[in-house]
């Protein structure tokens, strides 16, 4: 293995230099970038000095974990680094300088060439995850009065200029009319202007959209590339498919950790003690959650001790709650991430999700009451009373559950809190609590009426 071998020779002390760098260079730095974080700090900065060009330096940089990122960017010379970023895209330079302080990145922009820093302060100021945090500025535009044979002839003269396949079209204020593929010119007349061949329904997106709106236009309009416009229809910039995978890639990780209840950056690039840090204040909910459990509990001691078989089925109880309540959550997180779910149908689909639930609960309340009600006398010498509790019981804390379930990523996104907290351990915590409550509360309640 590639990177294994990197491994063995940053180990072995009588390797030359010379040997080291051919060795590092023989792989590519992509993968590399994937895996700089199994490296010890020094290592990695080894590693990117061992690098015999900058384009490799600088697809290390871009493409690794954002702690390595840092580790390596803290120990270059200000100078040089904003040399290295001054040969990126404005784009992937923009992606690096937000990550740091924002001294830092005062410091860097007045040491890169003025014209590419103004144009990272520019897209600065968008978040990283919306249109104009992801779009480069760079893109093929076009006149409206342009006529086609100037345009094929400027094309053929400055073909390292028109980096992308389609061509935007502007009027005199650069507000975009359309957009025309390379077909589209070759197909037109020599005298045609170009405001003649485009294709005016152009699929476009506002500065501010969010990255998941960009994904889902570009997979409706089965297009690589979009122009992002601001409120004028005045075009910005252009966003690219690969920088749309890029983020989205780390939002879906980010809600992955958020749903289980850790670092909502790349765990495997943290240290031990990060980790702990990260991970502790999720479990000091389920923590929290433990000692109310507890204290539900001892409310119920009495309705307990007269009937010590309703123990036995707290586990199946908020278990099964538990897990209804997070597939209706599960749900619609999924269908609000991927657009599925809009204004228009977002009551209609809330209703189903509950109903869902509450059917499921009907059906397993019914199943599980009835056998614990014929076999309760046999198998655990009690009274069969305790079917109707157990089934009522499951009946009323699964419809609870996929209510809070299915209401809640809806209730957090409209407080602006990210919705993916709500099928992590908040969510399980908050079911767990109250299945067992409803459960008590019904065992109570059933074994004082009957």
């Amino acid at each position: 293995m590639p990177i294994e071998k990197i491994k063995n020779s940053l180990r072995d002390e009588n390797l030359q230099n010379s040997s080291l760098t051919t060795i590092i260079n023989e792989v590519d730095p992509f993968e590399i970038a994937r895996r700089l974080n199994e490296f010890s700090t020094d290592d990695k900065i080894r590693i990117f000095h061992f690098l015999d060009n900058e384009s490799k330096r600088q697809a290390l940089l871009y493409e690794t974990d954002i702690d390595s990122r840092l580790e390596i960017q803290d120990t270059l010379d200000r100078d040089y680094l904003a040399n290295l970023l001054d040969e990126m895209a404005e784009d992937e330079a923009t992606d690096l300088i937000q990550e740091l302080p924002s001294h830092t990145q005062e410091d860097i922009l007045s040491k890169m060439e003025a014209q590419d820093a103004e144009v990272i302060k520019d897209l600065i100021q968008y978040g990283e995850e919306t249109a104009g945090g992801l779009m480069t500025p760079e893109f093929n535009k076009i006149k409206w009065n342009q006529p086609a044979a100037e345009i094929f002839t400027k094309i053929k003269q400055e073909s390292g200029s028109y980096i992308h396949p389609y061509f935007y079209v502007v009027d005199d204020q650069n507000k975009l009319l359309g957009f025309f593929k390379l077909r589209d010119l070759l197909n037109a007349q020599s005298s045609a202007i170009a405001k003649e061949f485009i294709r005016p329904e152009t699929p476009k997106i506002a500065i501010n959209d969010p990255c998941e709106k960009v994904a889902n236009v570009m997979g409706q309009e089965h297009l690589s590339i979009l122009p992002v416009v601001d409120e004028n229809n005045v075009i910005q910039g252009v966003v690219t498919f690969d920088d749309v995978i890029r983020v989205m890639e780390d939002i879906a990780s980010e809600d992955i950790y958020t749903m289980v209840g850790t670092a909502k950056v790349d765990p495997f690039a943290k240290k031990t003690g990060s980790k702990i840090i990260a991970r502790a204040p999720w479990l000091f909910i389920t923590f929290v959650g433990g000692i109310i459990s507890a204290w539900i509990l001892g409310l119920f001691e009495g309705t307990l001790s007269e009937d010590a078989a309703i123990i036995l089925f707290i586990p199946f109880v908020i278990g099964l709650a538990g897990n209804i309540g997070i597939q209706g959550a599960t749900i619609i997180v999924r269908g609000l991430a991927t657009g599925d779910i809009q204004e228009d149908n977002i009551a209609h689909i809330v209703k189903n999700e509950i109903l869902v639930g509450v059917l499921n609960g009907a059906i397993f309340g019914i199943i599980c009451g009835t056998l614990i009600s014929l076999t309760a006398e046999i198998l655990l010498s009690t009274d069969p009373l305790l079917g109707l509790v157990v089934g009522t019981g499951i009946i009323l804390a699964v419809s609870v559950a996929s209510l809070v379930g299915s209401l809640t990523p809806i209730i957090f996104i409209n407080l602006d809190i990210d919705p993916a907290i709500s099928t992590g351990p908040v969510i399980t915590v908050a079911n767990d609590i109250l299945g067992l409550a409803i459960y008590l509360v019904t065992a109570k309640f059933i074994l004082a009426v009957f």
